[in-house]
C-alpha cells in the first residue's frame, strides 16, 4: 500500500469511526424526535381539524367550501396514509441504530436520510397546512360585541 492509500484508508477509517460514535449519540435524540411527533402532531391534527370545523361553519360561497374540503382531505391523507408510513420508518431507524444492525456508518447515515425525510416532510406540510387555513381564517369577519 502506498503512502498515499494509507493516508486516504485513514481517514476512511477515522470517519467510520466518528459516525459510528454519532449514531449511538443520535439514539436519545431521535426517541425524542418520536416523543415529540407523538405528542405535536396529534396535537396539530386535532387543531387542524377544530380549526377547518370552524371556518367552513362561516364560509358562506360555495369556493370556500370547496377549498375548506380540499384541507380536510389533505389532513385525512397526512393522517391516514402518510403518517403511519413514516412512524414505522423513524421507529425501523431507531431500531436499526439502536442494534447496530449497520455494516457500515455510510449505510447507517443513509438510512438516517432517506427515514427522517417522510417525518420532517409530514411537520412542515402540517405548518404549511396551519398557515393556509391560518388564513382563511383571518378573512372571517369578526362580529364586535356591544
Amino acid at each position: 500500500m502506498s503512502d498515499s492509500e494509507a493516508i486516504l484508508e485513514g481517514i476512511k477509517k477515522r470517519r467510520e469511526t466518528r459516525d459510528r460514535i454519532m449514531l449511538q449519540n443520535l439514539i436519545p435524540i431521535l426517541n425524542q424526535l418520536r416523543k415529540t411527533v407523538d405528542t405535536w402532531i396529534d396535537e396539530e391534527f386535532r387543531d387542524l381539524e377544530d380549526e377547518i370545523s370552524h371556518v367552513d361553519s362561516f364560509a358562506v360561497r360555495d369556493s370556500a367550501s370547496q377549498r375548506i374540503s380540499r384541507f380536510r382531505t389533505e389532513i385525512t391523507q397526512i393522517r391516514n396514509d402518510e403518517l403511519p408510513k413514516a412512524l414505522k420508518q423513524l421507529d425501523e431507524l431507531i431500531d436499526f441504530i439502536k442494534e447496530g444492525k449497520f455494516e457500515s456508518a455510510k449505510e447507517a447515515v443513509d438510512m438516517l436520510k432517506k427515514n427522517l425525510r417522510p417525518i420532517l416532510s409530514i411537520a412542515f406540510h402540517l405548518n404549511q397546512a396551519r398557515e393556509r387555513l391560518d388564513g382563511m381564517a383571518d378573512m372571517i369577519p369578526v362580529v364586535e360585541e356591544v
